[in-house]
């Protein structure tokens, strides 16, 4: 069994997958560690790829389409099954909730060509990934998701219900290439005590990435993928646009959220208008920046019940250039402010307002632009995470 791991592993085995053309057959095999440190950010869940030993990763027979241009697209649908004696695919030991850390395959190097018919400069392409994000390097990495909580192995439920279609694009006189890849999968607890989870804006948070935010609030809203940024540039004053995952937060454990943002207008607006969330059944609490006017400078801090900063809970901070907000929820002792890594403030857990949850929701976290804004707000965003189960990076 693998030993649990709640910090960045050095090295790691990896798969490789090896198309050839002329057989339409698409084969994993193991290969030697990568040598390759994994970063800090990015998803934290275990990674591994030990084929036949941690994970068997299987898949139908490729399919070839007619050229185009020169180029031919090559398909195979393909499945997980889990090899571990415990579950994989989410942080929890009981049935998942709505939105799950879930299992991701990711390109760990660029697809290679290996042979061709001819002498050419030939480039692999991955046109269907889920998205794109940091696994194991600072670039980003095409990857498959599926939503799904597997079982242990030989329990029943230890394999994907679904196959996921994976597509490349090559020239024609492409006759073999291959691709490394590696499984970041969630381990229950107690096989592992820390879960990350981070949106990069490879593509809008509810429509392309995965796992999907859940948009709420108005549709007088623009948001734009820019470069490797989100934008969002809400239209009408006393209104919001967030985007919340459902995820297991509790009163009793740490958690951290960060976000690196920008507030582009704020129409000098001193209402906390825009910033990060945690709610977790117990306290709503909402780390939000505000823009400045003539008389008051631009501040971070938490939002009070009625609206506004707690008193004693706010700082001031440069909201026009991108900075990294962060919180940290130590239990229910407190949360600390950090901006751009220095501590700013703390407030007392029992100080923040109570949970917008009803009864039967479940916990969440968010980001976005809250009602709390009296002028349209734009905003641009070029991360956000959060990580359960430790206060700390």
């Amino acid at each position: 069994m693998l030993q649990p791991s709640t910090h960045p592993v050095t090295t790691v085995a990896r798969l490789r997958g090896t198309v050839d053309v002329s057989t339409g057959t698409l084969t994993f095999d193991p290969v030697s560690s990568t040598g390759a440190s994994i970063p800090a950010n990015g998803v934290n869940a275990s990674i591994y790829g030990e084929q036949g030993v941690t994970v068997s990763i299987y898949n139908s027979a490729v399919v070839t389409s007619a050229p185009v241009a020169g180029k031919k697209t090559y398909s195979a649908n393909v499945g997980i099954r889990n090899l571990l004696g415990y579950r994989i695919g989410d942080e929890q030991n009981a049935a998942s909730p709505g939105d799950t850390l879930g299992i991701y395959i990711f390109t760990n190097t660029a697809p290679v060509v290996r042979a061709t018919s001819s002498p050419c400069s030939c480039t692999i392409t991955v046109k269907n990934p889920s998205g794109s994000r940091p696994f194991t390097t600072l670039a980003s990495q095409p990857y498959w998701y599926w939503p799904e909580l597997l079982g242990a192995k030989g329990g029943g439920s230890d394999t994907t219900l679904a196959r996921k279609a994976w597509v490349f694009e090559a020239d024609t006189q492409v006759t073999s290439f291959s691709f490394d890849v590696l499984v970041s999968a969630a381990w229950s607890a107690p096989n592992e005590s820390v879960w990350k989870a981070e949106y990069s804006p490879d593509s809008l948070p509810d429509a392309q990435s995965k796992p999907r935010w859940r948009k709420f609030g108005t549709s007088k809203v623009t948001a734009t993928i820019v470069g490797s940024n989100l934008a969002l540039d809400l239209q009408r004053s006393k209104d919001s646009v967030m985007y919340v995952r459902r995820d297991s937060l509790s009163t009793a454990s740490d958690a951290l959220m960060e976000s690196t943002m920008r507030l582009d207008d704020g129409g000098n607006s001193q209402a906390p208008q825009a910033g990060i969330v945690m709610d977790d059944k117990t306290r709503f609490i909402a780390l939000l920046v505000s823009d400045s006017t003539a008389t008051a400078k631009a501040r971070v801090g938490f939002l009070a019940a009625g609206g506004g900063f707690i008193a004693g809970a706010s700082d001031t901070v440069m909201v026009h250039a991108m900075r990294t907000y962060q919180m940290r929820k130590y239990a229910a002792d407190s949360v600390v402010v950090m901006v751009d890594g220095q501590r700013r403030f703390k407030v007392a857990y029992g100080a923040l307002p109570a949970t917008h949850a009803t009864a039967t929701d479940p916990s969440s976290v968010a980001f976005g632009i809250t009602a709390t804004s009296s002028k349209n707000t734009s905003t641009t965003w070029s991360h956000v995470l959060y990580q359960m189960g430790q206060a700390t990076p």
